[in-house]
């Protein structure tokens, strides 16, 4: 005989890009998705954890032009979302360990985070931006989308914040268009090879000028602040998706 259904409450939220979106909490089957992946410590496979299981939670539009793919959104979207359905799935406290390095033998200090207040940095949102890299040459680009990550995380377990060589690989992966004072040339106008070409053709002064741009993008942050039983205060900030993952 048939067992009895269960409903799933759904929930709507407005992402800091301004995409208004309906979600669902995410089921055991897909905790253990994401438990396997954050035990793994394997950056390929948190994002791939990542990718399904919020796909899998959103709640879609019938009209397939509404619907949305996480791999498309922003990662500071990735985060905000996660950040929501983890909240709504299993509670809105995260236990977290900190190391404090002045005591004997480095003990872990075991505390409790509310989830309610992580804060959204830069939260003043472009969806992307024209930066003159010489007085006749230019480039639109855009925060990276999910699925740049997605793309390079394979090489590598750590994540573009502690990578700087996996950053500039992203960078060709932003780039909307390039334009002169003559001709404006998008993704369907250059191979591959021609824009990798283009960014590793950059100067310093140039990456200086795109790296400013990505440091103002938005992102999820909560100023941890415990103290040690030997009386030193630990602060650390928390960013990113590997802080919040678990």
């Amino acid at each position: 005989m048939a067992l009895p259904k269960i409903g799933i409450p759904q929930y709507e939220l407005r992402l800091i890009s301004g995409k208004s979106i309906q979600y669902r909490p995410f089921t055991v089957k897909e905790e253990k998705v994401l438990l396997i992946a954050n035990e793994s410590k394997d950056q390929k496979q948190i994002s791939s954890a990542l990718r399904t299981v919020l796909n899998n939670c959103i709640i879609q539009d019938e009209n397939p032009k509404y619907q949305v793919l996480v791999e498309d959104l922003p990662m500071f979207d990735v985060e905000h979302l996660f950040l929501h359905i983890r909240m709504k799935s299993v509670g809105e406290t995260s236990d977290f360990n900190v190391t404090c390095e002045e005591c004997e033998g480095s003990p872990t200090v075991k505390t409790s985070i509310d989830l309610r207040n992580v804060r959204i940095e830069n939260e003043d949102y472009g969806e992307s931006e024209k930066i003159m890299l010489t007085p006749t040459v230019g480039i639109e680009i855009q925060y990276p989308p999910f699925r740049a990550l997605l793309k390079k995380s394979g090489s590598t377990d750590k994540s573009p914040e502690e990578n700087p060589l996996l950053a500039i690989d992203m960078i060709s992966e932003c780039i909307i268009s390039i334009f002169d004072d003559k001709e404006t040339y998008t993704r369907k106008d250059f191979s591959k090879k021609e824009i990798d070409d283009f960014v590793d053709s950059l100067s310093q002064v140039h990456l200086k000028k795109i790296n400013e741009f990505f440091e103002r993008m938005p992102k999820l942050v909560y100023d941890l602040r415990v103290e040690c039983p030997c009386g030193k205060v630990l602060e650390r900030k928390l960013q990113g998706i590997n802080d919040f993952f678990s």
